[in-house]
């Protein structure tokens, strides 16, 4: 028995603690002996803000001063998205004037698959910058944002030389965001979005609606991917989608995977239907989203190299801002026949 068995025997009118809080204890325990924790800003090379949680008296003999203690096995993917389920904070607070400001690195293989060994292949990587409208949009405002993308330094394909092709379309782009009329992406809907699991599994599924008849584990990862990235999920809608994501079956777990900046943590993802498996990258320490990527696990399925990255995400920065550049909205954006995002 311990304290917190106690409690509960003291005090039944309490509800007691879940394995997922006594799980995230032992992390705390665990890591007490170190002399410092390194401490991220949420959103700052680690999107939503982290917590090394724990619950459980556990009698641990420290370890010398010189020797960190070992890191825990993590038990399962659904236990590293509880754990960023309760470490999600807000981290802005946007007026209805300002703009959300969204900043990404990103890497993708410049062929599509399947792999071709005639094409010229290396990764096209790129930084983008989206300014974001926190408000509704107003009467003679047609762009809901703007999104300016800088190439920068290829990387080569599998120890491939970078073929002089992958530097002729360098520079930078500049342009108007229009959401498409369906898309409900933008902040002012999805900052009302469910907070509850149940409602946030119902949201995933009325994304797929008509064009799938049933919300598959795969389908349900893209549609919380569209909520995540260049734009910003607030912590309770957040921590609603990673908890129903935590309850779909296939989820699994991959240790020691890197996000598009370099950065280091564990991937939580499911596998497509042409091999390839996607996934969510959390730092192994606060459960912060990082970023994403996609790799080739079915070589058979994908007809590309078992391994093979496909692409990658890393989220730098997000950060509100009073303003965002001037850029000139073509006429077919304003006839609500055209968008340019999804």
């Amino acid at each position: 028995m311990n304290e917190f068995d106690l409690i509960n025997e003291a005090r039944p009118e309490v509800a007691p603690y879940d394995p997922g809080t006594r799980a995230m204890a032992r992390d705390r325990l665990l890591r007490a002996g170190r002399s410092r924790w390194s401490w991220r800003r949420p959103y700052t090379f680690a999107l939503a803000g982290g917590l090394a949680v724990a619950v459980g008296l556990v009698v641990v003999q420290a370890p010398p001063a010189s020797t960190p203690p070992p890191e825990m096995k993590l038990l399962s993917a659904a236990e590293v998205l509880h754990r960023a389920a309760r470490a999600a904070v807000d981290e802005i607070e946007p007026r209805d004037d300002q703009y959300i400001l969204v900043k990404t690195l990103q890497t993708m293989d410049h062929s599509l698959m399947p792999y071709d060994k005639s094409r010229e292949h290396y990764y096209r990587r790129f930084k983008d910058t989206v300014w974001l409208r926190a408000g509704e949009r107003q009467r003679g405002q047609y762009a809901d944002g703007v999104r300016k993308q800088t190439d920068i330094e290829p990387l080569a394909y599998a120890g491939e030389p970078i073929p002089k092709s992958a530097y002729k379309d360098m520079g930078t782009r500049i342009q108007p965001i229009v959401y498409c009329k369906d898309s409900k992406n933008d902040y002012p809907t999805i900052k009302n979005l469910p907070t509850d699991v149940e409602g946030m599994r119902a949201h995933l599924d009325a994304m797929w609606k008509p064009k799938a008849e049933k919300l598959t584990p795969f389908l349900a990862y893209l549609a919380a991917r569209q909520l995540l990235w260049q734009t910003y999920l607030p912590a309770a809608q957040r921590s609603a989608l990673y908890q129903a994501l935590s309850a779909f079956p296939g989820i699994t777990l991959d240790e020691g995977v890197q996000d598009a900046a370099g950065r280091k943590g564990v991937g939580v993802g499911f596998t497509s239907p042409d091999g390839v498996r996607w996934e969510l990258i959390f730092d192994r320490d606060t459960y912060a989203l990082l970023g994403d990527r996609q790799v080739v696990v079915d070589a058979k399925a994908a007809r590309s190299p078992a391994g093979t990255l496909v692409s990658a995400t890393a989220q730098l920065d997000i950060s509100v801002t009073d303003s965002a550049p001037e850029v000139e909205v073509e006429e077919r954006f304003k006839s609500g026949n055209w968008c340019t995002a999804p």
